[in-house]
């Protein structure tokens, strides 16, 4: 079976692959259907094994020169080693600004946005008490 220009290293490795099979339509007659998929195994007998995305591993199908297929593009590209750094993972959680209101259950803090204008305080000092609601 010609490999299209891969090798079997390639293809063991996990390459990915696009199969088109013709299957039979509710309302009648066939269509041409692509399935895409990833190699897993290749044998000159056989051809190659091929696990298609969504479906189990035990499910895995055999693809051989008869079948109508092509390598598909590898969209996510070669990672062989991928460092995160995460940000505020082993830092202490910073603490509040001081004067924040608690915005309740959620334990968020929440406080006026930069240049809100503070109301007066003879004003405040004349009205009731009344609950602060902030919502997220």
């Amino acid at each position: 079976m010609d490999l299209r220009g891969k090798t079997v290293r390639e293809v063991e490795a996990g390459a990915r692959i696009r199969v088109w099979y013709e299957e039979e339509q509710d309302g009648g007659g066939k269509a041409r259907v692509a399935y895409l998929g990833t190699t897993s195994a290749y044998s000159a007998a056989e051809g190659l094994r091929v696990l298609f995305d969504g479906y189990d591993e035990s499910e895995q199908e055999v693809v051989d020169a008869a079948d109508e297929w092509e390598w598909a593009p590898d969209l996510l590209g070669p990672f062989d080693a991928v460092r995160l750094k995460l940000r505020g993972v082993g830092r202490p959680k910073p603490q509040p600004p001081a004067g924040a209101v608690d915005a309740g259950r959620s334990g968020k803090k929440a406080r006026l946005p930069r240049g809100t204008p503070k109301p007066p305080l003879a004003a405040a000092a004349a009205e009731p008490a009344a609950a602060v609601s902030v919502s997220t």
